[in-house]
């Protein structure tokens, strides 16, 4: 019987550790626009980062999320070093502080941002 009780318990600890994952939102942005980003953030952000990225290029972006747990939307803000005009945009949707993708990809052009939202495939 301890056998069995070990295999249990086991089974238990491992399940746990697999649904106790860190609350964090995953980003692909892509700069596609003619002119540098600076001071880029996307809330919610428990660490509060502000990034550049340069035109041209492509940066993964990890957002730490174990502060909300709400539903709400992700909110993304950023500066436009040609002409120093600050861009902002709602976007997006998490539940209880946990992101549904499994990343999203943001591509930024002149005029507008896009947003790609990746899933799991099974």
């Amino acid at each position: 019987m301890t056998a069995v009780k070990k295999i249990n318990f086991c089974i238990l600890l491992f399940s746990l550790l697999i649904s106790c994952s860190n609350n964090k939102g995953e980003f692909i942005i892509v700069n596609e626009s003619d002119f540098d980003i600076d001071s880029l953030s996307i809330m919610p952000d428990s660490k509060k980062q502000f990034i550049y990225i340069e035109k041209g290029s492509k940066i993964k972006y990890s957002i730490a999320m174990d502060e909300v747990s709400s539903d709400g939307s992700y909110f993304i803000s950023f500066r436009n070093v040609k002409d120093n005009k600050r861009i902002e945009q709602r976007f997006g949707y998490y539940t209880n502080g946990y992101q549904t993708e499994k990343e999203i990809v943001i591509t930024i052009k002149n005029d507008t941002i896009l947003f790609k939202s990746n899933f799991n495939s099974y």
